[in-house]
């Protein structure tokens, strides 16, 4: 039965090559962009804890602090929740490394009376302290204590870029509640074209005996194929896009600290499952009307 019901789909298929062929590109199109949008997410949040990871708090000491209260400070922050590892920045190696960064504008400095830069200590984060709410608490935390004159981390970079995440999050739901709305009513319309052209044709095997599931069954193979063939494409449309693109990337600059992915496999087959669960769906609105399920 199953097998006769796939002959009989492929077999409509190829008689009805336009109306399949405007739903299969609707479904592809729409798996490329939902994809897109899952790429981009996907690498977004390596992106942000790989960069999250990189972050480290700069404490910047007040003048003159003794050997032995830094020493007992630098043991305070170091018994903090969320710092890994902690190293003290003289202002000496903080003005030579300032010179040898700028290199060749070092002159500029040469007129200045004595070094304006104060003693500093870098901590490094622990790996469960990577979200914004705790390195702004542990900031905080440094912050109130004794001899730190001030606190600096990136900040103001980690919230834009994480609310531009959430901007693109909220705007990839909308768009794909949206393609999947506009790709079930096609679905939908098209499986009903094809029961309007083939109502003559339904009528005589319903006389001649024939019951629903003889009728229903390749509607529903049709579905499922449009699906799986919709998806299938758009993730080859992606790939194809994504292999184009991400080599002109400087991977040596911006990217160099984590790498670019495409979408992992077990993702893509759950796309095209449903992308072929979206076929079957809008199957089953659309010949319910004329078949009894």
């Amino acid at each position: 039965m199953l097998i006769v019901a796939a002959k009989r789909a492929l077999t409509d298929i190829v008689n009805n090559k336009f109306l399949h062929m405007v739903s299969i590109v609707t479904i592809a199109l729409s798996v490329f962009i939902v994809s897109a949008f899952s790429l981009f997410f996907n690498n977004a949040t390596d992106f942000l804890d790989a960069w999250r990871k990189g972050v480290r708090i700069i404490a910047y000491m007040s003048d003159n602090v003794p050997d032995s209260q830094r020493i007992e400070l630098m043991e305070t922050i170091r018994n903090l929740s969320g710092v890994a590892a902690i190293e003290f920045i003289s202002k000496d190696d903080a003005y030579n490394d300032l010179k040898r960064k700028i290199d060749q504008q070092s002159s500029l400095l040469d007129g200045l009376d004595k070094n304006p830069l104060p003693d500093s200590l870098e901590i490094i984060l622990a790996d469960s302290c990577r979200r914004l709410e705790d390195i702004e608490e542990l900031s905080q935390n440094i912050g109130g204590l004794p001899h730190v004159a001030d606190v600096e981390y990136a900040q103001k970079w980690l919230y834009r870029f994480n609310g531009i995440y959430n901007l693109f999050k909220v705007t990839g739901l909308v768009l794909v509640s949206i393609f999947f709305i506009a790709t079930l009513l096609i679905i939908v319309n098209t499986i009903r074209l094809v029961m309007y052209t083939r109502r003559e044709e339904i009528e005589i095997i319903r006389i001649i005996g024939a019951d629903e599931a003889f009728i229903k069954y390749p509607l529903f193979f049709e579905a499922l194929a449009q699906g799986f063939l919709g998806g299938v494409a758009g993730l080859l449309m992606l790939y194809l896009a994504f292999i184009l693109t991400v080599p002109n990337l400087a991977q040596d600059t911006v990217f160099s600290f984590f790498e670019i992915r495409f979408i992992p496999i077990k993702f893509s087959l759950t796309i095209v499952f449903c992308s072929m669960m979206i076929g079957w769906v809008g199957c089953f609105f659309s010949i319910r009307k004329f078949l009894k399920l």
